[in-house]
């Protein structure tokens, strides 16, 4: 009997541990795509990247993107949502050094970068967070009559 009494509220412990509630909530939001593009300014050695990251939610409450966090580093996020798809942006600037001639710029690996978008549900001021396994990166759209400063 003690045997019984002991398990049961050792699985109602488990079931109101954070980590429960953190995975439960992470199952009602589903990353539907994640992409990675380069934005190029008008003046020479202008540039970044733009994260576009999809996420469907079966959540009631409304979720409150505040940043996408890029190995330790905290990017404003915009978010719009239709039919409970949240479409969030991050804009990232890049160092604005130029290259010395006859140098190659240095080549980032987004594969070895962490990400992680933070929100909160509703009202909520607990920051929960949701990571982002990889980006997909897209070609750079230029405009008719538009051109990359070289």
């Amino acid at each position: 009997m003690f045997l019984k009494i002991f398990l049961a509220a050792s699985m109602m412990v488990l079931s109101c541990s954070p980590v429960a509630k953190e995975s439960s909530l992470a199952k009602n939001l589903t990353i539907l795509s994640a992409t990675e593009s380069t934005w190029v300014g008008g003046v020479r050695g202008v540039r970044g990247k733009i994260y576009t990251v999809k996420v469907k939610s079966s959540l009631k409450q409304k979720i409150n993107f505040t940043g996408l966090n890029i190995d330790g580093e905290k990017v404003p996020v915009t978010a719009t949502v239709k039919s409970n798809v949240y479409t969030v942006t991050a804009r990232t600037t890049e160092n604005n050094e130029l290259p010395n001639m006859g140098e190659e710029p240095a080549q980032e690996s987004a594969a070895t970068k962490s990400f992680v978008l933070e929100y909160s549900e509703g009202e909520s001021k607990v920051v929960r967070k949701l990571n982002i396994p990889k980006f997909t990166k897209v070609a750079t759209v230029i405009k008719d009559g538009e051109a990359p400063v070289q």
